[in-house]
């Protein structure tokens, strides 16, 4: 059986039995889970909806070469006036029919925008509150990096033996990758190995296709570049005599900078000693802080993970 520590220094108590606490605050907003699902569900309806005017459409083609046939037939004799105006009703019909699937297209494609909206609200709104959450992380909690091309999750194999909600309730050392901290699947960061090496693949490929045309402008554009840096230099000399100090780029620039359309996989790479940041202070098992959902952890690349949901139920 695990051990439990609550408390420090002589206030510290060892309790050897599973934990089931879930400090969330009530009334919280409708859940992230819910709201996927409702998302899902106006998906299904919007697809639906799409094959529905794609099918009126193929309808009311097919009535509109009817009404054609019927029209030679008519004027040949050999149809009724009766039949020629079945076929035209035929066709009023099919149009009809198309203009309600395009309506009830037009609806569910609002419904699926306002869902998708209402998704997107809700994890910026979890993303807003995160640094104040102190809810305890458990397997298959959901997490996210800037660089990732998807969201992913965290796993815990062997439990450390506590529970809350009868999950596996996971510490600030479990970082290991694809173990407990399953990958983004890309990785957009020029960081990363990977993409750099796209980087110098597509390089190379622009390099490869160059003629001596390319050799001559690039000549041009180098002399270009080095008057502009001297120029640049110069201009940043004179504010520095005149005091005025150059407007420093936000953490969101920065950031912005290093995207990129690159692709790379994600082998998120964490310190061996490292562990998630802001733990529970008080809360331990074996030892080890409880991984709370205000917890980020840095990778080598530039990527801050962040827990988006704790894993608990909703």
């Amino acid at each position: 059986m695990s051990e439990l520590t609550v408390g420090n220094g002589p206030n510290r108590v060892l309790i050897k039995s599973t934990m089931q606490e879930d400090p969330r605050p009530a009334g919280t907003a409708q859940s992230l889970g819910a709201l996927e699902d409702t998302q899902n569900q106006a998906y299904e309806s919007f697809y639906a909806a799409q094959d529905a005017v794609n099918a009126a459409a193929e309808q009311t083609t097919a009535a509109h070469e009817a009404v054609q046939e019927a029209e030679i037939k008519y004027m040949n004799g050999e149809i009724s006036e009766e039949e020629w105006e079945a076929a035209l009703q035929d066709l009023r019909d099919a149009k009809a029919a198309e203009e309600e699937a395009a309506k009830d297209f037009e609806t569910a494609a609002a419904e699926a925008q306002a869902a998708a909206d209402a998704v997107e609200a809700r994890k910026q709104e979890l993303r807003d509150n995160r640094k104040n959450d102190t809810t305890y992380v458990v397997h298959c909690a959901r997490i996210e990096c800037p660089f990732g091309m998807r969201e992913s999750y965290l796993a815990l194999g062997p439990t450390h033996g506590v529970l809350t909600h009868q999950i596996p309730q996971m510490t600030v050392k479990d970082i290991l990758l694809n173990e407990n901290i399953i990958n983004f699947g890309g990785c957009h960061s020029r960081e990363n190995p990977g993409v750099q090496a796209e980087i110098e693949k597509t390089n190379a490929i622009i390099e490869s296709k160059k003629d001596w045309r390319d050799n001559v402008v690039d000549y041009f554009t180098k002399k270009w570049n080095q008057k502009a840096a001297i120029f640049k230099a110069g201009i940043s000399f004179g504010k520095k005599l005149l005091g005025i100090k150059e407007k420093e780029k936000s953490e969101e620039e920065k950031l912005e900078e290093m995207k990129s359309d690159f692709v790379g996989e994600c082998t998120a790479q964490f310190p061996a000693d490292g562990e998630w940041l802001e733990g529970h202070e008080k809360v331990f098992i074996n030892g080890e802080p409880v991984l709370l959902r205000r917890c980020s952890i840095m990778c080598s690349y530039g990527g801050c993970v962040t827990i988006l949901v704790s894993g608990q139920p909703e």
